[in-house]
């Protein structure tokens, strides 16, 4: 030991490097003595702080602060005791880079990459339906941070009070500016109930661009003005509320809603074309057949209690499931009383499995008793005299695509269907439900050629025009109404007359035998109403489209020279036949106030489906 302490004496310069070659092996404790005794001490305090660039100043690794220091850490430590009562007990920041560069490499809330990555978040969750808590979720965390480890997720306030306002604004700008370029638009609107327990309205905007696309978007989904009142006049001081905010009260042709009075009510307040949804007209025409004694209390009946025994035995169903034998087998479907095609599907079903539901009845005790052959029979002929207003329900509601002039044909196809199935049923009780069917198409069906919204819809649309109608004698009044609506039109547009034709006498060689015919034809002027029906009579002797055809497709590219005629199909072929657009906020609506925040503000709801509805603005 002596030695050793004599030698680093004499070995100044050298007094940090130790030669552990020449130091015997018991020597250790010496030479951690050395190494204590050569090495700076340091304070505490630098375990939570750090100096700057200038060296005179101390940097918090906790808070960020910055604390003058000339070298002591008296200062330091009395930050750490005001700020950090419980520093001791903190974990020492690791002695490593990975902290500094940690805030070097997240991106500044300013930067582009940041700002494109929060609109995107926003936009997943406003169309998948997710809730603004997702951000906290570590999951959720982790794959963000596996995906880039630079982007720091926004707090839920964040998101929720900045960024979905932001978009909101956004989208609502632009639907604004293309909702000013529209002519002619229609509405949907209905009530519902959420899952809070709390009465909304919802009103959708249906029109047709000038590039001659059908579009749809969602305005509102508020609570109405007054919310303990679902009276007409408030529902109509509701939907006008909604129609000035968006500017469109001049521009509505028609609304459409279900049959109920109050809405029909609300429609005349408002001075507006009410048109009833004709998906829903056809739902109260086959319910007021399912409601039948002979199919609502016997065979209908049978066939619920069958599906309840399987929905409430695992066993039973794990039969039915394994004696199908197969890697998809089929469930069975049970009836919602406020839907007629579940019952229909529910049919469907049963006829499709029924050999696999019978032998499991029949191999369980206490099990319903099997369907009979002249049950079977009754069934399908059910199923084929519903099969048709299934196909009614499905091409009419859909919203991408020209469905009010659908309603007048399908009404005439599903007339002349009952009429043909007639001599095809195989039960007395088939042809009884065939025949009630076809009294309540006359009362509930019939009226829609009546109406000025689906008369000119048919007459528009290429594929249908006159041949579209049940009656000739309709299609000519509606022939009569299509006139008066171009020559009102054709008043409005000056561009829609022709010009005179003696500029182009005029340079033709001159013939003075006929000079007495140039006054005539400078005075001759083709009024609103011939040109009206000189249109409409072009139009009507041209060949149809193909049905399978897009009719907007054929007022885009053709009917140049008929100006007034492309302007009235833009007027009526925006109205949609159903009002299931507004009824699908429902569904969307329900996955939004969920189990997980069914305490959202009625503000937040509605702007989550604006945002989800008409995502399309931003693509």
């Amino acid at each position: 030991m002596e030695k050793f302490l004599k030698r680093s004496k004499n070995s100044a310069s050298k007094e940090n490097v130790i030669d552990i070659g020449n130091i015997n092996s018991g020597s250790e404790s010496d030479i951690g003595f050395e190494k204590i005794r050569t090495r700076k001490m340091s304070s505490e305090a630098w375990a939570f702080f750090e100096k700057t660039k200038d060296g005179k100043h101390a940097k918090c690794r906790v808070c960020s602060q910055t604390y003058k220091t000339s070298g002591n850490t008296s200062n330091l430590f009395d930050h750490l005791k005001r700020a950090h009562p419980t520093f001791r007990e903190l974990p020492k920041p690791a002695n490593t880079i990975k902290p500094f560069l940690k805030n070097v490499e997240t991106y500044a809330n300013t930067s582009e990459r940041k700002q494109a990555i929060d609109s995107a978040l926003m936009g997943m969750i406003a169309s998948d339906v997710q809730p603004f808590s997702i951000v906290n979720d570590k999951g959720f965390q982790k794959f963000i941070k596996c995906l880039d480890p630079r982007y720091e997720l926004p707090s839920r306030n964040t998101l929720q009070n900045v960024h979905m306002a932001n978009l909101h604004k956004k989208i609502k700008d632009k639907l604004q500016d293309i909702l000013n370029e529209v002519d002619y638009c229609s509405i949907t609107t209905d009530c519902w109930t959420s899952r809070a327990n709390e009465g909304y309205l919802t009103v959708t905007c249906h029109f047709i661009t000038n590039e001659f696309t059908l579009r749809s978007a969602v305005l509102s989904t508020k609570k109405l003005l007054v919310a303990t009142n679902h009276g007409s006049d408030n529902i109509a001081s509701s939907l006008r509320a909604v129609f000035n905010e968006w500017g469109i009260m001049e521009k509505v042709v028609c609304v459409v809603t279900d049959n109920d009075s109050t809405m029909i009510k609300a429609c005349e307040l408002l001075q507006k074309r009410h048109l009833p949804c004709y998906a829903h007209t056809i739902n109260l025409l086959v319910q007021d057949c399912l409601n039948q004694t002979f199919i609502k209390e016997n065979v209908l009946a049978k066939c619920k209690r069958i599906v309840t025994f399987f929905k409430s035995s695992t066993i039973a169903y794990q039969k039915f499931k394994d004696i199908q034998a197969t890697v998809k087998p089929y469930s069975l479907l049970q009836e919602v009383p406020t839907r007629w095609n579940s019952a229909y599907r529910m049919i469907e079903r049963i006829l499709l499995t029924n050999d696999f539901i019978s032998t499991v009845l029949l191999a369980t005790s206490k099990a319903p008793s099997p369907l009979t052959a002249d049950e079977i029979d009754f069934l399908k002929d059910l199923k084929e005299i519903l099969s048709p207003f299934e196909n009614a329900t499905v091409q009419t509601s859909l919203s991408s695509s020209v469905s009010v002039s659908l309603i007048i044909p399908l009404t005439c196809g599903l007339f002349q269907s009952l009429q043909e199935l007639k001599g095809k049923m195989k039960t007395p009780e088939g042809l009884q439900a065939c025949l009630f069917l076809i009294e309540r198409i006359k009362k509930r069906l019939f009226p829609y050629e009546d109406r000025t919204a689906t008369r000119l819809g048919t007459l528009l649309d290429p594929r249908f025009k006159k041949e579209g109608f049940r009656s000739v004698f309709n299609a000519d009044q509606a022939s009569k109404v299509l006139e008066n609506e171009m020559a009102a039109i054709c008043k409005g547009h000056s561009s829609t007359v022709e010009p005179s034709t003696s500029q182009s006498m005029n340079n033709e060689p001159q013939q003075p035998l006929l000079n007495f015919m140039k006054s005539k034809i400078a005075n001759k002027v083709r009024t609103s109403r011939v040109d009206a029906i000189v249109y409409t009579r072009q139009y009507f002797e041209n060949e149809n489209a193909p049905t399978e055809s897009d009719p907007l497709e054929y007022w885009r590219y053709n009917a140049n020279d008929m100006s007034s005629l492309k302007i009235c199909a833009t007027r009526y072929l925006c109205i949609p036949a159903t009002s299931t657009e507004s009824e699908r906020m429902f569904s969307k609506a329900g996955l939004i106030i969920s189990d997980r925040r069914t305490c959202l503000k009625s503000k937040n709801v509605d702007i989550l489906l604006f945002l989800n509805k008409n995502d399309w603005i931003t693509q």
